[in-house]
């Protein structure tokens, strides 16, 4: 009998009614199979009993693995010998079949088979099918051409004869590649005769690292024999350790793993002394058992002294650097020695370890479960696919058609892939490069975090590297390898034994570090769009050499290549996103780079297409295919660059070119003792925002030049600077202003919704056109003000539609990251070579810790020093609480607001103010762990310890979103009624106001503050969140603060910050006894 693999099928559970007139079919349920094979074939299925077929052809299964009768199986796969047991299905990749042409879509238990799998084409030939979608009708935010216009029409320019953009080579018309992956597999050449020839060398170069990638083995020379043995062979039993000795050795190694070595040398000499008979490991000795418990061997490669390359792939052979000629090796006692070396970190054993703890392993099971409640939502019945709220990369389009047709299978793993500088010291040259992996089968609050995150390499400086794809080949190799042979993994949770697939997901760094991932000019050519939409940008003069991506076309405006006509912005964002578009015009293009004979000739093809090079990509399995495996980051997009450019333009500080006068700048308004004036406001403001609200802005004045963060920007641009302007800038450009920022604020939402959506692609339209109506004015000297962030923008809202949400792909998790390795460098005279080693210790202790997780260290700690009570639905009401043993007696405002709300629910309450006796609560922590304090409590604050207000929220009272001040808290039982009312007293706010919010496209929410006449009484349920209530800016007289009334903030960034554990604590404030007082 075969052995049973567990694997999951996709039964499409038809459930039909049958009328006299009409059938109705619903949507098909995605279920598990645990005893689904693998392989194709008969087998006997030990539930039903009998002998059952299984098959996942393309043509009429889908490529999915489901059960059928012994005809069917015949029918589908004609050449199988029919006397005797089904062959294995052949090794090839599995054809990707259209959703929808012959019923269901559905996803495969894995894409990897056991047996070496081709690889997909170079340039992502083998794309996602596009299913039903395709046509105008169905551009996703219903503004294809002729279909409606946006609900705010967007304001229309003086007609121009539109001109098609400059075109000064001709593309070639190759073989037709319409779409992303409606075209079938057998259609196209395989992988093995697609040959791409160069004539440069340096194209040469980039194709030959490619080509090494894409025939990468696990068991190469240049990964480690024992990294070998642990990817071929690995452990099929949960991790323990029986020697006490090692287990205190590895337990205080895991738990100062940010300190240095001496640290754990005091340790174990302080345990010895303590106890003489204990063996515990020495430092060099359990830095060992870690490196074995975890796998994670380094590829360890030499490379040039000066940065310029690493020696391998195409240079692995070299004795000298190709770029700067110095010598690779030295010579060490008789011996040849690299002279400098680098360290890459494989994954492959990081995955196999995630799996082999029960406790991780049901973490890793979060994309197969997503992805199933995904297919189950957002695929009909026919295979069409729309999505209508998405909340992580599994809600996505592009993902939900690589599922259904088979590219991605449940049982491979998803990596992103992210990369950016550091400068490892403030007092000398010291920058390095480091890339890192985030696993994204684990769910979004875990995957982000420290102990998940892996350093893939540190690429040491302090001078940057002459070719990258040197350093990251032995990586990207590691991943390939294992794409083609399968990563075996046990699983722990199951237990089963299963071979999964790396796919490289997304890939994400800032925009220098970009163009070494994709090949692409850079922002600064005139094809510079980050998601090759093929803007062509426009130069401000003859002698300007940047490229600036304007829709409109200046006035008196000649200049060579940039003179075409107003871009229609929409109809060119509709043909963006047609699914194949994008990647058949960089195929094309592609190809044009590639056949430049001459430097001239290249120098030609790169401006015209904004290619560079291949990308090094290519030579490894990934989803989306290329381009759209490179999305905009929006923390360097949202954070840095676009308050850097809207900030030059309101201070009035960017360049004035050509005929242009600063006086004629009308919007400059933050200039002299107006922008001291602001700068003053928001310092007096940092006291007003709630704790949770991480780093808030400080005064940009003193610090907008001194390490502003990326947290503090989103605040300071998209919250606070709309109400500073609201009386100073003129009110044509504030309304523009508003509508970025309500848009921002949309998209950095954890969930949003089909609408919200296409909500926010329309502000970002009307934004960018109004932008250059009103800013730019069709001059020539201000086309440097359109600066590629603000083109980028407008291809968030349709990417967060295929790919899923921003947030869940951003550069935060690398920022982190950075931080994590530059806090732990303990020697500063070789900051990049400790850094190196650091960055292999962490991936080490990641794994081992996921080895060693155990539910106990997943569940949040629980004080039992101090009292609480749950109120159901995740809150609970926290100390401090009054000391009295029977409450106090309430005032008459208490006492009305508790009147009315027990008569509102409809409960009888017959106390009087006289014996109504409450016991008050200080703090209250909600589902989402957010904990939000009180008056009663923060009031007793001295003022030499003052603390940040976190009593102001959001809450449901009377079918309406209300805002108020929580007076405290406190739980109430009725007579003869068994149930516990858990209840928040609140000062209410007035109602937003409804002019200012429509104003302002709903990002400016202002109200009159509290005066305490307006008490109200609610359950804790009905609170959603805690907000910040700031005092409305006074730009003019005396007084810097309004007295009476709010500005409303809400942490729209803070999800950013949770994922990657940067907020501030919110019991970073002492807890003291004598809070638990009657005063």
């Amino acid at each position: 009998m075969a052995t049973y693999a567990r694997a999951l099928s996709i039964v499409l559970a038809h459930t039909t009614t049958t009328t006299t007139t009409t059938t109705t079919s619903t949507m098909p349920r995605y279920t598990e199979d645990p005893h689904a094979p693998t392989v194709i074939g008969s087998y006997f299925h030990p539930v039903k009993k009998t002998t059952t077929w299984w098959c996942n052809c393309a043509k009429y299964c889908k490529s999915f693995m489901h059960e059928i009768s012994r005809t069917s199986f015949y029918r589908h796969n004609p050449a199988e010998n029919r006397t005797k047991r089904p062959a294995p299905a052949s090794p090839r990749r599995r054809t990707p079949a259209p959703a929808g042409v012959d019923g269901n879509g559905g996803p495969t238990a894995s894409s990897s088979t056991s047996e070496p799998t081709p690889l997909p084409h170079p340039r992502g030939s083998s794309p996602a099918p596009e299913g039903p979608q395709g046509g105008p009708e169905d551009f996703p935010f219903g503004l294809g051409p002729g279909h409606g216009a946006p609900e705010h029409p967007v304001p229309q320019t003086q007609p121009t004869p539109m001109q098609s953009a400059p075109a000064p080579q001709p593309e070639p018309a190759p073989a037709q590649n319409t779409s992303q992956g409606n075209t079938q597999a057998e259609d196209r050449p395989e992988d093995d005769e697609v040959v791409h020839t160069a004539h440069l060398e340096k194209l040469k170069r980039q194709l030959e690292f490619i080509r090494d990638i894409k025939a990468a083995r696990i068991t190469d020379d240049i990964f480690p024999l024992a990294l070998q043995e642990a990817v071929l062979k690995p452990a099929e039993e949960v991790f323990s350790i029986d020697d006490p000795d090692v287990e205190l050795s590895l337990s205080a190694y895991l738990a100062i793993s940010d300190a240095s070595e001496a640290v754990y040398r005091k340790i174990q000499k302080m345990v010895l002394k303590r106890y003489p008979d204990s063996k515990m490991l020495s430092y060099e000795q359990i830095r060992k058992k870690v490196e074995h418990f975890s796998k994670v061997f380094p590829i360890i490669s030499d490379m040039c002294v000066n940065t310029c390359v690493g020696f391998t792939s195409v240079f692995k052979d070299l004795h000298k650097c190709p770029e700067c000629g110095e010598d690779r090796y030295t010579i060490r006692k008789g011996k040849q020695v690299g002279r400098r070396k680098f360290y890459t970190e494989p994954i492959g054993p990081v995955i196999q370890a995630m799996w082999r703890n029960p406790v991780t392993a049901k973490h890793m099971g979060y994309r197969r479960r997503k992805t199933l409640e995904s297919l189950n939502k957002y695929v009909s019945p026919t295979g069409e696919i729309r999505v209508t709220e998405v909340d992580d990369i599994t809600s996505g389009e592009d993902y939900l058609r690589c599922v259904t047709s088979g590219i991605i299978g449940l049982d491979d793993t998803l990596l992103m892939v992210s990369m950016d500088g550091a400068q490892l010291s403030r007092l000398k040259e010291s920058d390095c490069w480091i890339l890192i992996y985030v696993l994204m089968d684990l769910p979004p609050e875990l995957r982000y975090k420290k102990d998940y995150v892996i350093p893939g390499v540190v690429i040491p400086g302090p001078k940057a590297p002459k070719v990258p794809q040197s350093f990251l080949y032995p990586g990207f190799a590691h991943v390939a390898a294992l794409q083609v042979s399968g990563l075996k993994i046990w699983d722990a949770s199951a237990p089963r034994v299963f071979t999964s697939k790396p796919v490289t997901n997304l890939t994400t760094a800032d925009g220098p570090a970009m163009t070494d991932f994709n090949g692409f000019v850079g922002h600064k050519g005139m094809e510079g769009c980050r998601e090759f939409c093929n803007l062509p940008g426009r130069r401000a003069s003859l002698e300007s050499k940047t490229y600036y991506p304007a829709l409109l076309k200046p006035v008196n405006y000649d200049v060579p290549g940039s003179s075409h006509g107003d871009v229609d912005i929409l109809n060119h964002l509709h043909n963006h996103q047609i699914p194949g578009h994008t990647q058949a015009q960089y195929d094309r293009r592609l190809d044009i780079v590639l056949a430049s004979t001459t430097p001239s000739q290249y120098a030609t093809a790169r401006r015209d297409t904004g290619i560079s090079e291949p990308s090094i990509f290519a030579g490894m399995h990934r989803y989306p295919p290329m381009p759209s495996m490179f999305p905009s980051d929006v923390m360097h997009l949202f954070g840095l660059n676009i308050p850097d450019n809207l900030l030059e333009i309101f201070r009035g500080t960017i360049a004035c070119k050509l005929d242009d006068s600063t006086a004629s700048w009308d919007f400059a308004v933050l200039t002299g003792d107006v922008w001291e004036r602001h700068g003053a406001i928001i310092e007096l403001w940092r006291p007003y925002f709630a704790a949770d609200f991480g780093h808030v802005p400080s005064n940009p004045v003193k610090y907008i030049n001194s390490g502003y963060r990326a947290q503090e920007f989103l605040i300071y641009i998209y919250d606070l600077l709309p109400a500073i302007l609201h009386t100073i800038l003129p009110e044509t450009y504030w309304t523009t202003f508003c509508k970025l920022c309500a848009g921002i604020k949309i998209v950095l939402q954890r969930t949003l919704t089909r609408e919200q959506i296409i909500e926010a692609h329309k502000l970002f339209v009307e934004f960018a056109v109004e932008f250059e109506q009103k800013f730019v004015q069709r001059k020539a000297s201000r086309v440097h003000f359109v600066r590629p962030c603000l083109h980028n923008v407008l291809h968030v809202p349709s990417s967060t539609l295929r790919l899923g949400p921003h947030r869940n792909f951003s550069q935060y998790p690398m920022e982190r990251e950075i931080g994590i390795i530059v806090s732990q460098i303990k020697q500063h005279t070789t900051p990049s070579g400790n850094a190196s080693q650091r960055a292999i210790r962490l991936a080490q202790v990641n794994t081992v810790k996921a080895l060693t997780r155990d539910e106990a260290q997943e569940a949040p700690s629980v004080s039992s020093r101090f009292p609480r009570i749950p109120a159901g639905s995740g809150y609970t009401i926290l100390w401090p609480r009054e000391r009295t043993v029977n409450g106090k007696i309430v005032s008459h405002k208490e006492y009305d607001a508790i009147d009315s709300f027990f008569t509102l629910i409809g409960a009888e309450f017959t106390a009087t103010v006289a014996n109504t006796r409450i016991k008050k609560w200080g703090r209250l922590e909600l589902p989402s762990r957010d904990v939000v304090r009180s008056e009663w409590q923060e009031s007793k604050r001295s003022p030499d310890s003052p603390m940040r207000i976190t009593r102001i929220v959001k809450f449901e009272h009377e079918n309406l979103v209300r805002f108020g001040e929580v007076q405290y808290y406190f739980a109430m039982r009725l007579d003869n009624d068994e149930e516990v009312y858990h209840l928040a007293m609140i000062s209410m706010a007035s109602l937003l106001d409804q002019a200012l919010l429509e104003k302002s496209s709903g990002s400016l929410r202002a109200c009159n503050a509290p005066t305490g006449q307006d008490m109200v009484v609610v359950k804790v349920g009905s609170i959603q969140g805690v907000v910040s209530a700031l005092p409305w800016p006074l730009m003019t007289g005396n007084k810097l603060l309004s007295d009476d009334r709010w500005l409303i903030i809400e942490n729209f960034g803070r999800d950013l910050s949770v994922l990657t554990e940067s907020t501030t604590q919110l019991y970073s404030e002492p807890l003291l006894e004598d809070e638990d007082d009657d005063n």
